[in-house]
């Protein structure tokens, strides 16, 4: 009765054991069809605009692998991030999306300059670059501070302040109203360009995590008419600069006056 009972218990085991291979042995065939039937193709973790060198995104994990069904694989789609390798955005890649070998190019394209302005390149650190949430398209208007003691020309002062009032500022710096070189007597800070179209920009790498743009440099190409070309290229060695990223809806900037900082402009009255 005893060994009747164990071999029925044996039964039981064997036939769970069974089972079991029947399931495991049918999704793995299952899984293998599914593999079979996809392609491995890299993605981006955020959207990359035009222009954008791609080697930081890839040493900073900004790229994926997906397994995409074949029936929906685009052609000539990257697989690798070897592929990518030296090799720069040629238009806008979407995040997620798969990445056509026509999206990216070894060489910037060809700027979008207007004609009669220049294309100035601009280096610009953290947050004074908008922390890297400036994009290729957008428009910035270019804060310039002149420190004390800076010597500024009265021709590069025309553009941002009156006649009377560069007279006033030459008297506070202690020289004459009519002065072609005024020394700053307190930090001065002003609207260098109030707006200007940014046609490329490479961003330090955005965070893996998170996939927002990391602290470091910012390298934009500016659209900028001759005189405030050489205005910007001024400002570059003679002051600090500071960007500010404009809304769609004032794209044009802002009509404001240089302003003295505090309480000096209030004790000589330099107004714009």
């Amino acid at each position: 009765m005893r060994s009747r009972g164990l071999v029925v218990a044996i039964a039981v085991v064997l036939a769970v054991l069974a089972a079991v291979g029947v399931i495991v042995y049918t999704s793995n065939i299952k899984n293998t069809s599914v593999k079979e039937n996809t392609t491995p193709v890299i993605v981006a973790n955020s959207d990359i605009p035009p222009n954008t060198a791609l080697d930081p995104l890839i040493d900073g994990g900004q790229f994926r692998q997906v397994d995409i069904p074949n029936d929906a694989l685009v052609a000539n789609a990257v697989t690798s991030t070897d592929q990518l390798r030296g090799l720069t955005s040629s238009a806008e890649i979407l995040q997620n999306e798969q990445i056509p070998l026509g999206r990216v190019t070894g060489t910037i394209s060809q700027l979008a300059i207007t004609p009669g302005n220049v294309g100035i390149g601009l280096q610009v650190d953290g947050a004074a670059a908008v922390n890297g949430y400036v994009q290729q398209g957008s428009n910035v208007v270019l804060y310039a501070t002149f420190n004390s003691g800076t010597l500024v020309s009265r021709q590069t002062l025309q553009y941002f302040l009156k006649g009377a009032a560069i007279a006033r500022l030459a008297q506070a710096a202690g020289g004459a109203p009519n002065a072609n070189l005024i020394k700053m007597p307190t930090d001065y800070t002003f609207s260098l360009v109030p707006s200007v179209t940014v046609i490329a920009v490479q961003n330090p790498a955005a965070d893996a995590s998170t996939g927002k743009p990391t602290a470091g440099t910012s390298t934009f190409v500016l659209d900028l008419s001759p005189s405030d070309a050489s205005n910007v290229v001024f400002a570059v060695d003679h002051s600090t600069l500071y960007m500010g990223l404009l809304p769609s809806q004032n794209k044009e900037g802002y009509n404001g006056a240089g302003v003295i900082g505090a309480p000096y402009a209030r004790v000589i009255g330099v107004k714009g």
